[in-house]
C-alpha cells in the first residue's frame, strides 16, 4: 500500500468490502473495541456462533488488514491463534462511527 494517496481509497474499498456481511462488522466491532488479543474461539461466545464460521470471517478479516494475529497457544493438539485490531479502522476517517465507535483510539 505505502504512504501515497491511493492507500487511503484501498483502506475504504476493504472497510466497505469487510462492513457488508453483519457477523465480520460485529466482530470487527468486537476487536475495535477490546483493544486486547482475542481468539475466534472467545469470540464464539460473544457472538452466539460457531467456531468455524467465527474462524472463516476472522481469516476474511485478517485478509483485508483489518485484523492481525499476535499471539498463539497449543491447544489439544492445534494451535489457538489470537488477533488484535489493525489499524484498517483508524485509517478510514469514517472508520470508527460506521462501527457505532465515535471516541478516537
Amino acid at each position: 500500500m505505502g504512504g501515497d494517496s491511493g492507500a487511503g481509497i484501498d483502506a475504504e474499498q476493504a472497510l466497505i468490502f469487510l462492513l457488508r456481511h453483519p457477523l465480520r462488522k460485529r466482530l470487527l466491532r468486537l476487536y475495535a473495541e477490546a483493544r486486547e488479543m482475542r481468539s475466534p474461539k472467545e469470540l464464539t461466545v460473544l457472538v452466539n456462533k460457531s467456531v468455524t464460521l467465527v474462524g472463516y470471517h476472522v481469516r476474511v478479516l485478517a485478509e483485508h488488514g483489518a485484523v492481525e494475529i499476535v499471539a498463539e497457544q497449543p491447544r489439544r493438539g492445534a494451535v489457538e491463534h489470537f488477533d488484535e485490531a489493525a489499524s484498517l479502522v483508524d485509517e478510514v476517517p469514517w472508520g470508527r462511527a460506521a462501527l457505532g465507535l465515535w471516541g478516537g483510539a
